[in-house]
C-alpha cells in the first residue's frame, strides 16, 4: 500500500516537472486549448473585421459626406456641394511613400438616407403635423449631433499611421462611442425642451397639395395658445417617467449612425467597393500582423493548458513556418496594387448653398418661445390688427 502511494507520488511529481500530464487529464486540456484556441481564432476574426470597417469609416470621415448639416440634404431639400477627393489606403512604409486610392462619389446612393429622407418627406407633406414635428426634430437634431461628432473622430482618426488605426483603433472608438452615448442622453433631454415650439406652431394648409403652411400660436389665440402650455406641461412630467425609453431612443440613433457609416459605396480604381472589400484587404495587407498576434496567443495558450513542452514545441514549429522550412505562406506577405504616390490628408471641403442667402434667424429662450412662439410673436403687430377689427 505505501509502495502504490509511493509510486503515485513519484509519477505526479514527473509529470509536474517533465510538463506531460496523464492520458485522462492530457485530453481534457487538449480539449480545453483547442476550444480556447477557436474562441481566439473567432475574436480576432471579429477584432480586425471591425478594424477594416473603421478604416472604411475614417476614409468616409476624410471625404466628408455625412449628413452633416442639418440645413442641407437629406434634412433639407437643398444638397451640399462637397469637393471630391482621394484617400489614401493602405500606404507603404518605403520611400517615397505609396498608397491605394479610395473616393467617395457623392451621388444619388451616399447622398441618400432613408429614415431622412422619410422625416423629411413627412415635414414637406400638406398633412404635416406639429406633433410628429416635435418628435421627429428631436430625433433628426440627435443624428445630426452624431454624425457631425462621428465625422470628426474619425477625421481625426484618419490622420493617424493606417497600423494603428487597424491594431488599436476598435479600442479607442468603442471608449469615445460610450462616452458620446452618455452626451447624447443628456442632449436629448435639452432636445425635449427647446423642441417645444412646435407646440406653438399650426399647420393653416388644410388642402392635400403643396407644403405645410406654419402659422406661430400667439396669445390672442386663447385656446390654441392654452393647449400649447398644457401640452409643454405634460411633457415635462412625461419626461420623468420616460428616461429608460429616452436612453432606447439615444442608443437606436447613435446605432443608425454607425450602421448607415458602413453602407456607404466608394470608387477603387474604377471599380466599386463597399466596406466588405475594405475588410477583406486588411485580412489580406495586414495577414502577418494578424498573424503574429494570433501565433502569440495559441503559444501562450499551449503554454498555459498543455504545458512546458507543449509550449516550447509549439515556438519551434511557428519558427519552422516563419522561415519557410514548413512550407505555409501565412507570413508571406501580399504586395499591394495599383499604387501611386500619396495625397493629401485634408479633410474635403463642403458647403450649403442654403446658408447663403438665407437671413440670420433671431435668438431668442425658451421663455420667449413658449410665450410667442419659434419665430416670435409680434404684440404691436397683434395690437394693430385688433384695433383695426375693432374699427
Amino acid at each position: 500500500m505505501t509502495d502504490t502511494n509511493d509510486k503515485s507520488a513519484i509519477d505526479k511529481k514527473k509529470e509536474e516537472t517533465s510538463g506531460i500530464p496523464n492520458n485522462n487529464e492530457g485530453f481534457a486540456n487538449l480539449a480545453s486549448f483547442v476550444y480556447t484556441v477557436l474562441i481566439l481564432f473567432i475574436i480576432i476574426t471579429i477584432y480586425f473585421t471591425t478594424s477594416g470597417l473603421l478604416l472604411h469609416a475614417c476614409k468616409l470621415g476624410q471625404s466628408n459626406i455625412l449628413p452633416t448639416d442639418i440645413d442641407c440634404f437629406p434634412y433639407k431639400e437643398t444638397k451640399s456641394n462637397i469637393q471630391p477627393i482621394q484617400t489614401n489606403i493602405f500606404a507603404t512604409l518605403s520611400e517615397p511613400q505609396l498608397s491605394m486610392k479610395l473616393k467617395f462619389p457623392y451621388d444619388e446612393y451616399n447622398a441618400s438616407n432613408k429614415l431622412l429622407d422619410m422625416f423629411r418627406e413627412y415635414k414637406n407633406s400638406p398633412s404635416s403635423n406639429f406633433l410628429a414635428n416635435y418628435f421627429i426634430s428631436i430625433i433628426e437634431t440627435l443624428i445630426q449631433f452624431n454624425y457631425s461628432s462621428f465625422n470628426t473622430i474619425l477625421n481625426m482618426l484618419n490622420g493617424l499611421p493606417e497600423v494603428l488605426i487597424i491594431l488599436f483603433g476598435p479600442i479607442v472608438v468603442g471608449i469615445i462611442t460610450t462616452i458620446l452615448f452618455m452626451i447624447d442622453n443628456i442632449y436629448i433631454v435639452y432636445l425635449w425642451f427647446t423642441q417645444m415650439s412646435w407646440f406653438f406652431k399650426k399647420n393653416k394648409n388644410d388642402t392635400d397639395i403643396g407644403k405645410p403652411i406654419w402659422k406661430d400660436v400667439s396669445l390672442f389665440n386663447m385656446f390654441d395658445y392654452f393647449c400649447a402650455v398644457s401640452l409643454v406641461i405634460i411633457f415635462i412630467i412625461i419626461l420623468f417617467f420616460s428616461f429608460p425609453f429616452i436612453s432606447v431612443i439615444t442608443f437606436l440613433a447613435m446605432c443608425w449612425c454607425i450602421i448607415t457609416c458602413i453602407t456607404y459605396k466608394a470608387e477603387m480604381y474604377g471599380k466599386s467597393v463597399t466596406a466588405a472589400n475594405i475588410v477583406i484587404d486588411v485580412f489580406k495587407y495586414y495577414k502577418i500582423s494578424i498573424m503574429f498576434i494570433f501565433s502569440f496567443f495559441v503559444i501562450v495558450t499551449a503554454f498555459t493548458k498543455l504545458g512546458t513542452i507543449p509550449g516550447v514545441f509549439s515556438i519551434i514549429t511557428l519558427a519552422l513556418i516563419y522561415y519557410g522550412i514548413i512550407t505555409i505562406d501565412i507570413f508571406k506577405p501580399i504586395k499591394e496594387l495599383n499604387l501611386s504616390p500619396i495625397v493629401s490628408y485634408k479633410q474635403a471641403i463642403k458647403t450649403c448653398s442654403n446658408k447663403t442667402n438665407s437671413k440670420p434667424k433671431e435668438k431668442h429662450g425658451l421663455l420667449y418661445s413658449l410665450l410667442f412662439g419659434q419665430s416670435g410673436g409680434d404684440i404691436t403687430k397683434e395690437l394693430k390688427n385688433i384695433a383695426k377689427i375693432n374699427t
